[in-house]
């Protein structure tokens, strides 16, 4: 009987330590956030950089205008998601047959290619 009295007690720590460590680590997640006036990204975004930033103040490429691109919608398919990365994008699209990826050139507006999300049968 002691020998359980004393794993219970040993467990009841664990799970106080465990507690205390998971709010710790959200209390440190939500600090993580916050963006103050002296932290300089590694890398800059777009646009070109200041001296006074202490980075090189060589302009970063942009991306050139790249006009129109069509992307053939199957009959009531929908735009759900868009994300662009570097100078190619990615366009989720939701219809009747299911989800689909297309993944277009912003460079010269062409479709390199489409992923197909189907559910398995």
């Amino acid at each position: 009987m002691r020998v359980i009295k004393i794993l219970v007690a040993f467990m009841g720590v664990l799970i106080v330590a465990g507690v205390a460590l998971v709010v710790y680590g959200v209390s440190r997640q939500e600090d993580g956030g916050i963006v103050t006036d002296d932290a300089m990204p590694s890398v800059p975004v777009a646009g070109q950089v200041d001296a006074s930033s202490g980075l090189d103040p060589k302009p970063v490429a942009q991306l050139a205008p790249f006009g129109t691109i069509n992307i053939d919608l199957a009959p009531g398919e929908t735009l759900v998601d868009f994300s662009r990365q570097g100078s190619e994008a990615t366009v989720r699209l939701e219809g009747r047959q299911g989800s689909r990826l297309v993944v277009v050139s912003l460079r010269d507006g062409t479709i390199l290619g489409q992923i197909l999300l189907v559910e398995p049968q």
